[in-house]
């Protein structure tokens, strides 16, 4: 089992300034950030454990960055597992006995607990406390360090009940809007020292999925392709209109930045000639049903190339 223990320093490491790490840095998402704030400085000022807090929302929306920054507001340390990890009732006693006072503990697809490992987690959220039982019998109350608990999952459905009832927040991540696409499509940018015009970035905006991993995740290939393609002289990096052509073809999208893994997806359908079913469309693309659902067919749905019916996929 992975845990990561993160000390959240006052100055950020320069050498990988990818994520924001101040609230007032991190951008959409107004409404959660409006209540952490006040949650924050209300934990600030009265000297008692921020209150446990869900995020709910698909991967790439920010939920890990978000939990960094409420972390470095607060000035403590963060533990960061996933829920798969933790197998054991004693691997969840080892993390929260050493857990620090305020510290918080984020856990990461926190749907995937084990129901036995859940249960410790009531008591531990709600009193500080860990009830062990003891081999001869009976059983012993020990105390642990007043903490948050921050559970992150993409399947609000599948987190048990009672767990979610202990969270004092609970919050979804909503889509981007397009203003804060572009907000987030500068950032990067100017991260990666490029620079283009208006034009260009609304281009990006257009097509890119609308979660911060996605937009980063694109925004790297134009720095590698632009590294790769010009000789570097210490300044800025231009992406113009001939650059932004020939890395469409570079990295094999047509003018929908649609990949080749979406073209063979729409080839089935236009093969089938009949609504298909996700099963069919996996086995025949060699992919999972969740990368299809994920990865593959939010492009098509946006740029309305498909559509979803009761006995399957069909082509528009």
């Amino acid at each position: 089992m992975e845990i990561k223990k993160i000390r959240v320093e006052t100055k950020q490491d320069e050498s990988a300034p990818i994520r924001p790490w101040l609230l007032a840095e991190f951008i959409g998402q107004e409404e959660i950030k409006r209540i952490v704030y006040t949650a924050i400085k209300s934990a600030k000022q009265a000297g008692h454990p921020l209150g446990h807090i869900l995020f709910s929302g698909e991967s790439g929306h920010g939920k890990t960055t978000l939990a960094q920054i409420i972390a470095k507001e607060l000035g403590v340390n963060i533990k960061i597992v996933t829920g798969y990890a933790i197998t054991k009732p004693s691997e969840l006693i080892s993390i929260l006995n050493n857990v620090e006072k305020w510290d918080i503990l984020f856990i990461d697809e926190i749907h995937r607990l084990k129901p036995n490992i859940e249960e410790i987690l009531y008591i531990a959220m709600e009193d500080f406390v860990i009830d062990m039982v003891m081999p001869e019998g009976g059983s012993v109350r020990i105390p642990i360090n007043p903490f948050t608990l921050i559970g992150a999952t993409t399947r609000l459905e599948a987190v048990a009940t009672p767990l979610k009832n202990r969270f004092v927040y609970k919050f979804h991540f909503n889509d981007y809007s397009q203003e804060e696409k572009i907000q987030i499509i500068k950032r990067y940018m100017k991260l990666y020292f490029i620079e283009a015009i208006d034009a260009i970035i609304q281009r990006i905006e257009e097509k890119v999925e609308s979660t911060p991993r996605e937009i980063h995740n694109f925004i790297v290939k134009i720095r590698d392709y632009l590294i790769s393609h010009t000789e570097h002289n210490g300044k800025d990096f231009s992406f113009d209109e001939s650059f932004r052509e020939d890395f469409d073809q570079w990295v094999n999208i047509d003018k929908w930045w649609l990949t080749s893994l979406h073209k063979k997806y729409l080839d089935v359908l236009w093969e089938y000639d009949a609504p298909v079913g996700v099963k069919t469309l996996a086995a025949k693309l060699w992919v999972s049903e969740k990368s299809i659902e994920e990865d593959i067919e939010p492009l098509l749905l946006k740029l309305g190339k498909i559509e979803k019916t009761t006995k399957g996929r069909i082509i528009v």
